[in-house]
């Protein structure tokens, strides 16, 4: 009952009151469920220490406790052992020293920001037929939740409007900006699993017509897998490298994201990093439409890079796809580009707004989650957020 209180206390003083009320009727529910899995964990213990003895429980709980502890990324290299992550702070920390923290992009001098999810700077450099200014930036964050975390939490934006398509949006805790619209995911392809950046462009551009005094964040979810065009029809028909379908159909246990049939040799990097460059090119195309329609000063970046198998670092091996990676040029050097506009500058009114969106739901941000790699642990509700805050 004691901890039962302290969870109480801790979701009232953590959470906003949207959640509050529809938390609080599973919260014993989340308790008792993870004090059976404790139950179940320790039987176990028990019996390998009688049936094998002590070296055997040793080298289970390390092999059981090492994943949970060091959180490698979601792709790795098959030949590294999961304790050498453990290196992870270490890299960091020199590339930090070498490239500094990275940019603020809240900070930066736009009107209408354009990020592109997963984009290297290299590749954008090859495949950009836009013109006007190519520089970069260091990123600060490797993956989505990083980026998010380190640029919008926690401030307050009350001159931008940001629309996205990443269902990480539901991080925020909802007054950082204006407005967020979310109504990017409720446009789901089903069998591509991803949001289209044709849906994109559409409500950015609604969105500059009914915010014209607003900075604008516009998040579009390519060049991320699962890929476009093409090359990816040819590999998702070959390997099934989408995510989980929404009605659960299928073998799920034969659906692989792309990288990790590249990790594993199933498909090649070339042939990967052909499909990423199409699916880059796709959404550029989708882009122009709404550059067409804006004005102001136009900035084209990216929130992180990919990997495809480099080795930036003794130990680790290869690295791929990007999510709790460590940082490198290839995952935090940026596209920075100044698309060449004759327009003048918005004037940008900075008042406080209606804070976020409701037109994504939270079940839109989990599908989309889910065919993006990133597993949805949910017992219910509070298993998952006791086990992120480190409550239980």
């Amino acid at each position: 009952m004691q901890r039962l209180a302290q969870t109480q206390e801790w979701l009232c003083a953590e959470t906003p009151q949207r959640w509050r009320d529809k938390w609080k009727g599973e919260i014993r529910g989340g308790l008792l469920i993870i004090n059976m899995t404790r139950k179940t964990l320790l039987n176990k213990a028990i019996k390998t220490y009688r049936d094998e003895g002590l070296a055997a429980l040793l080298r289970k709980s390390l092999r059981y406790t090492t994943p949970r502890i060091i959180r490698p990324p979601t792709v790795v290299n098959p030949e590294t052992p999961t304790p050498f992550f453990i290196l992870k702070p270490v890299y960091n920390l020199g590339f930090r020293n070498k490239h500094g923290a990275g940019t603020n992009v809240m900070e930066e001098d736009w009107d209408s920001l354009i990020l592109l999810d997963a984009c290297r700077f290299d590749d954008f450099k090859l495949v950009n037929t836009l013109t006007g200014e190519l520089q970069s930036r260091i990123s600060r964050g490797v993956d989505s939740p990083e980026f998010i975390r380190k640029n919008f939490i926690g401030g307050e934006f009350h001159d931008t409007v940001y629309v996205t398509a990443n269902p990480h949006v539901h991080k925020l805790n909802g007054t950082e900006f204006h407005k967020t619209i979310t109504e990017p995911l409720s446009a789901w392809d089903d069998e591509r699993q991803c949001v289209p950046p044709k849906s994109v462009t559409r409500t950015a551009i609604e969105a500059h017509e009914q915010y014209p005094n607003k900075r604008i964040i516009v998040h579009y979810m390519q060049p991320h897998d699962p890929p476009l065009g093409p090359v990816a029809t040819e590999l998702r028909a070959k390997h099934q490298i989408v995510g989980p379908q929404h009605d659960g159909g299928g073998d799920e246990s034969q659906r692989k994201r792309i990288m990790e049939l590249v990790a594993d040799g199933t498909i090649s990097i070339k042939k990967a990093h052909e499909a990423y460059r199409e699916t880059l090119r796709i959404v550029l195309e989708s882009v122009k439409p709404l550059l067409e329609k804006i004005s102001g000063k136009i900035i084209i970046s990216a929130d992180h890079g990919e990997l495809f198998g480099e080795q930036p670092y003794p130990l680790l091996g290869k690295l791929y796809e990007h999510y709790r990676n460590p940082r490198t040029i290839e995952l935090c050097k940026v596209p920075w580009f100044v698309v060449d506009s004759e327009s003048p500058r918005r004037k940008i009114i900075e008042e406080k707004g209606i804070g976020e969106s409701t037109t994504g739901s939270r079940e839109d941000v989990q599908e989309q989650l889910e065919a993006l790699g990133y597993k949805w642990i949910r017992l219910n509700t509070y298993v998952t957020i006791f086990c992120q805050q480190n409550i239980i």
